[in-house]
């Protein structure tokens, strides 16, 4: 990933995320206001949040294509997509793509305080368990599927079978009141990040709603954060 920014960089001009730096190796279309962006980033994230960021990258990258993605939080730098195939993106996207993979980053700093009590797992494998009920009472086939939906390894193939088995559509459906989305029942990673971006840019309110220990989790994070600068 950086060999590629390295071959395909030019000098272009630097913004920055708090003391962030974000390179802009391709632009987001013209109707992008960038500056809009990072300011309502800076409304909703706190800066003890983005300390262990150490860059955000904008542009076409091959992994993100590769990936059918378009962000993505790795050693230490946000990826993110300039959408120059996605004509209708807004302003409200990327800031979304971009607190959803910070929400990541943060995943991994406080891995230990979100997690280590249990409950945010518990919470999210009684959920499965009640969607596993409901596709197999559906009359979906389903024949031995069902381990796939707890088994930490096979995350990718649960995506799959998730997005071209089952359809999103009909799953957005049966997730309702029980998952923000499709794509948070895939892993607990993404469970915890939707719920973040939730909490941030969403109705917290409903989160709070359907997923209350995750919503007091993140609730926590930001008091924390908010006491810590």
């Amino acid at each position: 990933m950086k060999e590629y920014i390295k071959e395909t960089s030019r000098k272009k001009k630097e913004y920055y995320l708090y003391n962030v730096p974000i390179h802009i190796i391709h632009p987001f279309l013209d109707h992008i206001n960038i500056d809009e962006v990072i300011e309502e980033v800076k409304k909703s994230i706190p800066y003890k949040f983005v300390q262990g960021l150490d860059v955000i990258y904008i542009g076409e990258f091959p992994e993100l294509d590769a990936r059918k993605i378009s962000a993505m939080f790795i050693d230490g730098a946000i990826y993110l997509s300039s959408f120059n195939d996605f004509p209708e993106v807004s302003e409200e996207i990327i800031i979304k793509d971009i607190i959803h993979e910070l929400a990541h980053m943060l995943e991994d700093r406080f891995g230990s305080e979100i997690y280590s009590d249990g409950r945010i797992f518990n919470e999210y494998n009684g959920k499965k368990k009640r969607l596993v009920s409901m596709l197999r009472a559906s009359g979906l086939s389903f024949s031995g599927m069902g381990s796939l939906f707890f088994s930490e390894d096979r995350v990718d193939e649960l995506d799959d079978f998730l997005l071209k088995q089952l359809g999103y559509d009909k799953l957005s459906l049966m997730t309702a009141g029980l998952f923000l989305s499709p794509y948070s029942v895939t892993s607990i990673r993404e469970y915890f990040a939707n719920g973040f971006e939730e909490f941030v840019r969403g109705e917290a309110d409903y989160l709070k709603e359907i997923n209350p220990i995750l919503f007091d989790k993140i609730k926590e994070l930001f008091t924390k954060g908010e006491e810590n600068g």
